[in-house]
């Protein structure tokens, strides 16, 4: 045999044929891959729990079969930020900031993500989405929990979820920015999983070259068991923390640690909360929040039938309109109740275009779909909730994804700066400047205020 081939340990081999999966060595033993390369491949092998693995890929694949909308329910109970009245919004901002000043209250932003879909070749939250201050999405949203911990008087700790992907280039990034003005000892990043990619028919680990094993995140549900291995949930206890809002990176005009949300989901006595916006219409691709066989859970788009999209309640809303924009309230102990179980979460199906090795083992892309990667969902352990508390915020004001390329009219940076230069002129407006009529292009810097505050002198 080849010496890379004897390199591989007698037991990992032996483990990897009980398992089926001795094929991961094909290129090592035929001696194509040695050196470091072979020594890699042997400690990705190493590192993977093979009977996870099969555990996931067996259960995915029985949960996609039995995939039925039949039990869909549109969402029972929910608060709307537009249809309260001032004295109970300034009930639940004041909850929100008396937690906040306790120092119970930290953001977590989910940042596993590349800007690959806007041509930026980075992690997302580095992308500059053309504001004239020229502030990245991770710049915006740090300076806003340095404004609101300024109004509050506390720390506000920023946990930062990154991929394997992206971790070392985000961390540096922060580092080099000076943390945006916050303590460094408040930023705090660990990865999220990953998974290897499979073949759809028998589970078999892909390869991405002769000598890599593929790799692909495990979906914005590793925050969990994330949060847990890293040691970062106990980091949030030690602090004494009991509220952690978390949100996705590709939202601009987010409003970290909102102190409305968080005081609503408090005053609540809720152990998960959901901050939604109504549908613009029924096509629109966003997941919806309602229930599930009598159980929260967000029925993403692509499960409903298109009649349940369209169904209108009394008032002529949407029924099932309750849009999910990855903004969540959990409590420290809802955080803790759903780590400790193993089973909570549902791993989704998603079929992908993944590189393999040809011949000489240098990885190919292939023009179709080949293998399946698996991903869980933040969402899917909403079913762990006791108490569920939503809230639907105005779109105007909460919602700016910046997902499609510059030059596409919807969800993209362009969108995202034309919202937040509305929220600015209204902010100006409403401290008694003036706003020349036809200015589009203005921007209120997320240092300076967080919520339009501060702005009269």
């Amino acid at each position: 045999a080849p010496a890379a081939a004897s390199a591989v340990p007698a037991e990992l081999r032996e483990k990897y044929a009980a398992a089926e999966q001795e094929h991961v060595f094909k290129y090592v033993d035929s001696g194509l891959v040695g050196g470091e390369q072979a020594a890699h491949l042997i400690s990705q092998a190493s590192s993977l729990d093979l009977g996870r693995i099969k555990t996931i890929y067996t259960a995915a694949m029985e949960a996609e079969k039995n995939l039925s909308s039949g039990d869909l329910e549109p969402l029972d109970k929910a608060d709307s930020v537009a249809d309260s009245s001032a004295e109970t919004l300034g009930d639940w901002s004041k909850a929100g900031m008396e937690a906040i000043s306790r120092g119970e209250v930290a953001a977590l932003v989910l940042s596993g993500g590349q800007g690959t879909r806007l041509g930026f070749a980075g992690p997302k939250g580095m992308y500059n989405i053309g504001l004239p201050s020229g502030h990245t999405l991770f710049q915006m949203f740090a300076q806003r929990i340095g404004s609101l911990s300024r109004l509050a008087g506390a720390a506000i700790p920023f946990y930062i979820m990154t991929s394997p992907m992206n971790h070392e280039a985000t961390v540096a990034y922060f580092a080099d920015n000076a943390y945006f003005g916050l303590p460094k000892e408040d930023v705090l990043f660990f990865p999220q999983g990953t998974l290897p990619p499979l073949t759809e028919d028998t589970g078999k680990i892909m390869l991405e070259s002769g000598g890599n094993i593929g790799e692909a995140s495990d979906g914005n549900g590793g925050i969990y068991s994330s949060l847990k291995l890293s040691g970062n949930l106990g980091d949030m206890e030690k602090r004494g923390i009991k509220y952690v809002h978390t949100f996705s990176v590709d939202n601009a005009i987010c409003k970290v640690c909102d102190p409305t949300f968080m005081g609503y989901c408090i005053s609540q006595g809720s152990d998960c909360g959901n901050k939604v916006v109504w549908k613009s219409e029924p096509g629109e691709k966003v997941g919806v929040f309602g229930k599930k066989g009598g159980k929260y859970c967000v029925i993403e788009y692509s499960e409903m039938a298109e009649a349940d999209t369209k169904l209108t309640t009394e008032d002529g809303k949407l029924a099932y309109g309750a849009g999910n924009i990855c903004n969540h309230f959990f409590s420290t102990d809802f955080l803790r109740r759903v780590t400790a179980q193993d089973d909570v979460l549902t791993y989704h199906v998603a079929r992908k275009k993944i590189p393999t090795p040809d011949e000489a083992g240098n990885p190919v892309k292939p023009d179709g779909n080949n293998g399946i990667k698996l991903e869980c969902f933040i969402f899917d352990a909403f079913v762990v909730s006791e108490q569920m508390a939503v809230l639907e915020g105005e779109r105007a004001s909460e919602f700016s994804p910046v997902k499609n390329p510059p030059g596409e009219a919807k969800d993209s940076p362009d969108s995202a700066r034309l919202m937040l230069g509305a929220q600015a002129i209204e902010w100006i407006r409403a401290a008694g400047g003036t706003v020349i009529e036809g200015s589009n292009m203005c921007e209120v810097s997320t240092a300076l205020s967080y919520n339009g505050e501060g702005l009269e002198a």
